[in-house]
């Protein structure tokens, strides 16, 4: 049965009581049969008894004819409507007042310029500190430009929110690389039975990155290689129907303890379509008892593919020995979504795994104009279901 939510709003907007325009209502949000599709073209009509909109997508016909697909009709009543009005109009105030007048002419890579960096989460243990601190210290006089990206896993009524990640091309390090990568990782500490993989694939991979996450109880210390040459392989080897291979590995142990530890491999599906990905999503990770994560992951793509096309996605699976994860991760930064325009989905996320809203939003408030990038699930390393989402600046 779908879990109701019991959230208050004296909202002018709500439209439950035509003949009391001052009267509060307590309203009972019931977010569970929630809906999310883009559209890009609307049309209004009116009769007597309702108002009538429609939503839906244009598209290329020919070089003069443009056709327009309708997704979505929703009819109000003419009180209702007349109350969506300045509900609407003041929305669109406050986000001018945010991110500058709507006008076709500004880009969104102009919009983005003035948004300041990603800040590090907040960490709290002695351990992460401490970690955070060195990490910085050591990339400091490296002279790198490095990608920064945050996250916040969701699972069972716990909402971790402590996590980032950064990376940098690995010739970027001008003299000795090899050596000065390797001095990072033995500054971290990173276990002698990890270093030796890590420095036998370093020569290898295009990119390194570096993390730190906290959950309940430890502080995760990360790095990883990837290997964006094996993708460029692999299409040249099998064009039509590439193999899988492994894409990256991924280095984590605890920063209080080093011998506990878990080495992953990402394997990449290349050629999988956002069809191919949700067939698999539901034959391997989602059968009936934990349907909500996929529909929800579904209507992401389904999103995402109506804007971007169903090939445009990164499809990987992942596994770390001597523990039961199983999980996928799907790359979506070829959208270019902002966080608040997959809003509805996070609530989802959020009221599926029993978290409070006010947590979610004091991590989401800030960075609502990050862009969205990848977003995976599965079972962790301890055998619970989760969702992590990934954004970056």
């Amino acid at each position: 049965m779908a879990k109701k939510e019991d959230h208050s709003s004296t909202e002018s907007g709500v439209g439950l009581n035509p003949t009391s325009e001052n009267t509060q209502v307590k309203i009972h949000w019931d977010s569970s049969g929630i809906r999310s599709a883009y559209a890009n073209v609307f049309n209004v009509t009116a009769v007597r008894e309702e108002i009538m909109l429609l939503f839906g997508e244009s598209h290329s016909l020919d070089k003069d004819e443009k056709g327009v697909r309708l997704t979505n009709r929703i009819l109000l009543n003419p009180f209702t409507a007349k109350r969506m009005l300045p509900a609407l109009q003041n929305a669109i105030q406050k986000y001018e007042s945010t991110y500058g007048p709507v006008d076709k002419k500004v880009s969104i890579q102009n919009r983005q310029r003035t948004v300041p960096p990603l800040r590090l989460p907040p960490f709290e243990s002695v351990e992460a500190v401490e970690r955070v601190g060195l990490l910085f210290e050591l990339l400091k006089n490296l002279d790198l430009r490095v990608g920064f990206e945050c996250s916040f896993k969701v699972l069972e009524k716990t909402f971790l929110a402590n996590r980032f990640l950064l990376a940098f091309k690995r010739t970027s390090i001008k003299q000795n690389p090899h050596e000065k990568i390797l001095d990072i990782c033995v500054r971290m500490s990173m276990p002698k039975t990890f270093l030796e993989t890590f420095e036998q694939n370093l020569l290898e991979a295009t990119l390194v990155g570096f993390g730190i996450e906290e959950d309940e109880a430890t502080c995760v210390v990360k790095a990883y290689l990837e290997f964006r040459n094996r993708y460029e392989e692999a299409m040249r080897k099998k064009p039509n129907q590439p193999d899988p291979y492994v894409s990256h590995l991924g280095f984590k142990w605890d920063a209080a303890d080093n011998t506990r530890g878990a080495l992953a491999r990402y394997t990449c599906f290349p050629a999988f379509t956002a069809r191919d990905i949700v067939e698999r999503l539901s034959e391997t990770f989602y059968q009936h008892p934990e349907r909500k994560p996929f529909e929800i992951i579904k209507g992401v793509m389904d999103l995402a593919s109506k804007k971007v096309g169903r090939d445009k996605f990164l499809y990987l699976e992942v596994n770390e020995e001597n523990n039961p994860r199983s999980s996928f991760d799907i790359n979506m930064y070829g959208a270019n979504f902002r966080l608040e325009e997959l809003y509805p989905f996070f609530l989802e996320i959020c009221r599926h795994y029993s978290i409070p809203d006010e947590q979610f939003h004091c991590l989401y408030d800030p960075v609502r104009t990050r862009t969205f990038g990848h977003v995976a699930g599965g079972r962790d390393r301890k055998g619970r279901d989760f969702l992590t989402v990934y954004f970056g600046e």
